[in-house]
């Protein structure tokens, strides 16, 4: 019976420590990808502000494992939000709404995914020397408070995050070229 009992306070005692050391760890988590195309910012960014476009190439589903997305009725720009279910585990269900739109540099969006909050940037920078035009995409995600070891293994979240923004950007880009805006 002593066995059980050290074993089980020793569980209790790693829970706790590991508690405690987390508590220390922020739980921000802040993504960011970019990639280069050759194409105008102006012809670029309509794909950006409008969630009706991020149906294709969007970080949280993924082509056709999702359905019933819907765009409210709000044209292009702040106040737009969508909404998606899910089929598969490639694709988070959530909802996005644009908050900012800074014609053509940048769109913040504030996300619920799977009941998660977190914040999106896409943007474009066009001040590179050989005239391309850099996309890129940041995610900031709270990963959670108590019992903060959740904090501890955020490099997990890290990765997951960087992988679905590398599929998007890729995703972008390749709609990009598909009609035809690469220089």
């Amino acid at each position: 019976m002593k066995w059980v009992i050290r074993i089980f306070l020793l569980i209790i005692g790693g829970f706790v420590l590991a508690a405690g050391a987390g508590f220390f760890v922020s739980s921000e988590v802040k993504v960011q990808r970019t990639t280069d195309i050759f194409a105008m910012p102006e012809d670029v960014f309509p794909y950006l502000s409008n969630l009706e476009s991020h149906e294709v190439w969007s970080p949280w589903h993924d082509g056709e494992s999702h359905k019933g997305f819907v765009v409210n009725r709000v044209e292009e720009g702040i106040g737009q939000q969508s909404v998606w279910l899910c089929e598969t585990d490639s694709c988070i269900p959530g909802t996005e709404e644009i908050r900012l739109v800074e014609y053509p540099a940048y769109v913040q969006s504030d996300l619920n995914l799977n009941g998660k909050i977190a914040s999106a940037t896409y943007g474009l920078l066009s001040d590179n020397a050989d005239g391309s035009t850099t996309i890129f995409f940041e995610v900031n995600k709270d990963v959670g408070g108590f019992p903060y070891v959740q904090r501890l293994i955020k490099f997990q979240e890290v990765a997951k995050l960087e992988s679905r923004l590398d599929r998007a950007l890729g995703q972008f880009a390749a709609l990009i070229e598909a009609d035809g805006l690469v220089e």
